[in-house]
C-alpha cells in the first residue's frame, strides 16, 4: 500500500478578482521511503499542493475537491486538531525560510521542547531537553545549542535545526518546501546530503518542493513537473531528466546551466499564465514550439507512457 495518494485534488483561492485555481486536478503517489520532487517555476502551485497534505493552507486558501490519502487515512476529512496530532510526529514539515518560522524571543531548545511536549512524546521537559539535543547532534548541530537563540546561528544552521525539528519524533514523511533557496551552493549541497542521509537512517519518505530541475535530479526516485497548477509530467527521475516527454520537462531542462558541457543557455519565451484567467486548451501553449491546433482548443488528458504520465497532446 502507498503511503500517500494524493486524488484528483483541486486547490481554490478567493481572491478580489474571482477565484484562483492554484492547483488542478493533481494526482500523485508516493511510496514508502521514496523521494518525490515535484519542479516547476515560482507560482506554479508546487508549494501550495504540498501545503495542502498537512493541513497548513492558510485562508483564503481551501481544498475544493479531491483527496488526501495518508497510511489509509483521508486528511480532507479531519479536524484540526486531528491535523495537529499528524502534523510533526507522523508529517514533518521543512519550510523554506527558517528566520520566518522559529520564533527570535526564544531559544532553540524551548522551541524543540514545546513542540515534543505537545504530542506527548516524552514525559518531562528534561527528557524533551535530551531528546532535542540528541535531535540537534543527528543533524551536525552540537547538544548544547539548544541554549541558542536563532539569530546566534549562520543560515545553513538554522535550515539544520529546522530539519532537526521536523524529524526528531520520527515522521513517516518528511515535506522540503525548497529547503535550499535562501542558502549557497556549498550549504545547500550540505543540507541534501543531510537529508538524503536521514532518509535512509529513518526509511522516511520525503517530498522535495523545489524550482532547480537538476538538483532534483540529484537526490530523486521520482520526478513531478507542474506548470500552471497542472502535473505535466510525473515518472522515475531518471527517465525524466534522460528522455523528457511534455515540452515544458524539455525546456526547463535545456534552460539548466551545465558546466561540463558547453551549450547555448535556453531561456522559456513569453511568462507564465494568469490563473484567474488561464488560456484555452493546453495551459503552456502559448509558450511551447510544439504546438498544434488541438493545443489551443482542447485540454490535454493525462496519458500513462513507458512507465510515466504525460499531459501532452503529442501522446494522446
Amino acid at each position: 500500500m502507498a503511503l500517500l495518494r494524493i486524488e484528483d485534488l483541486n486547490i481554490d483561492y478567493m481572491t478580489l478578482r474571482g477565484r484562483l485555481r492554484a492547483v488542478k486536478n493533481a494526482s500523485l503517489t508516493l511510496g514508502e521511503g521514496e523521494w518525490l520532487s515535484i519542479v516547476g517555476e515560482s507560482g506554479s502551485g508546487k508549494s501550495t499542493l504540498a501545503m495542502a497534505i498537512p493541513g497548513l493552507l492558510l485562508p483564503p486558501g481551501r481544498i475544493a475537491s479531491g483527496r488526501i490519502i495518508f497510511q489509509g487515512r483521508d486528511l480532507t476529512g479531519m479536524s484540526r486538531d486531528e491535523l495537529r496530532r499528524i502534523r510533526g510526529s507522523e508529517i514533518g514539515v521543512v519550510f523554506q525560510d527558517p528566520l520566518t518560522s522559529l520564533d527570535p524571543l526564544r531559544t532553540i531548545g524551548d522551541q524543540m521542547v514545546e513542540a515534543i511536549m505537545e504530542h506527548r512524546a516524552a514525559d518531562s521537559k528534561r527528557e524533551a531537553l535530551e531528546m532535542a539535543s540528541a535531535a540537534l547532534e543527528s543533524v551536525g548541530i552540537p547538544g548544547n545549542r539548544v541554549k541558542y537563540y536563532p539569530h546566534q546561528l549562520s543560515g545553513g544552521q538554522r535550515q539544520r535545526v529546522m530539519i532537526a525539528m521536523a524529524v526528531m519524533l520520527k515522521p513517516r514523511l518528511l515535506i522540503a518546501d525548497e529547503p535550499t533557496t535562501a542558502l549557497d551552493v556549498i550549504v545547500q549541497a550540505s543540507i541534501m546530503r543531510l537529508l538524503k542521509s536521514l532518509q535512509r537512517k529513518m526509511g522516511m519518505s520525503i517530498i522535495l518542493i523545489t524550482h532547480d530541475i537538476a538538483l532534483a535530479a540529484e537526490v530523486s526516485d521520482r520526478i513531478a513537473v507542474m506548470y500552471a497548477a497542472e502535473i505535466v509530467e510525473e515518472g522515475p527521475a531518471e527517465q525524466v531528466i534522460e528522455e523528457p516527454l511534455h515540452p515544458y520537462t524539455e525546456a526547463l531542462i535545456k534552460s539548466t546551466p551545465d558546466l561540463w558541457r558547453e551549450k547555448t543557455l535556453y531561456s522559456i519565451p513569453g511568462n507564465p499564465p494568469d490563473l484567474r484567467n488561464p488560456p484555452s486548451g493546453c495551459r503552456f501553449h502559448p509558450r511551447c514550439h510544439k504546438a498544434f491546433e488541438p493545443c489551443k482548443s482542447r485540454e490535454p488528458r493525462p496519458t500513462r507512457i513507458r512507465g510515466r504520465t504525460v499531459a501532452c497532446h503529442l501522446y494522446g
